[in-house]
C-alpha cells in the first residue's frame, strides 16, 4: 500500500536519473512520444533542438574484449581509429545492437553513460564543453537529461577527447 502512494506522488525515475540524484547533480528531464528507438537526430528534431547540443551514447568493444563509452554529437560519426587509440586499444568496434541491454542495462535508444551495469571508461567528445548544458538520454526512450557538461563529465567518470570524424581524415 505504502509503494502505491509513493508511485502516485513520484514519478518514474531510471537508474541514471537517480545516480544523478545522490549525488546532487541538477538536471531536466525532457519527454518526447516515442514507442520505439528512432535516432538522435531525430530526437532533436522532435524536441526542437540543436542537433550539436543532443549527444548519443555508444558502446564499442576493443580488441582487448574491453567495453568503452563513447558520447558524441548525435549527427556526428567516430573515428575508430582515434577511438581506438584514446582508450589505449589496437582497435575498437560498435558492440552488437542484441548485446546493448546485457553490457549496459540499457536498450538501444535509451542508453546513457551514467549508470550502466558497470563503469566502463567513458569519453565524452570535447565539444560538450562549448555549451552551459547538452542532451543525453535519460535512460529509457522517450526522456532526455538536460544537463552541465561538467556535472556529465563528473557522473559518469568521463574524460574529454576530438573522438569524432573530420570530412579531412574520412579519406
Amino acid at each position: 500500500m505504502g509503494k502505491q502512494k509513493s508511485d502516485q506522488n513520484k514519478e518514474w525515475k531510471t537508474n541514471a536519473m537517480r545516480i544523478l540524484d545522490r549525488q546532487k547533480i541538477p538536471y531536466e528531464e525532457k519527454l518526447y512520444d516515442c514507442g520505439e528507438f528512432i535516432d538522435g537526430v531525430h530526437v532533436a528534431e522532435k524536441l526542437g533542438l540543436d542537433c550539436a547540443q543532443v549527444f548519443k551514447t555508444l558502446v564499442l568493444v576493443g580488441k582487448s574484449k574491453k567495453y568503452y563509452v563513447f558520447v558524441l554529437p548525435v549527427a556526428e560519426e567516430l573515428d575508430l581509429k582515434v577511438c581506438a587509440k584514446t582508450v589505449g586499444e589496437k582497435s575498437v568496434e560498435m558492440i552488437p545492437v542484441k548485446e546493448i541491454n546485457a553490457v549496459t542495462g540499457y536498450i538501444r535508444g535509451g542508453c546513457t553513460p551514467i549508470g550502466m551495469k558497470k563503469q566502463y571508461p567513458t569519453v565524452i567528445h570535447q565539444s560538450a564543453l562549448n555549451f552551459d548544458r547538452i542532451y543525453v538520454s535519460g535512460g529509457r526512450i522517450g526522456s532526455q537529461i538536460l544537463i552541465s557538461p561538467k556535472d556529465l563529465i563528473q557522473a559518469s567518470r568521463a574524460v574529454t577527447a576530438d573522438i569524432i570524424q573530420h570530412p579531412e581524415s574520412a579519406e
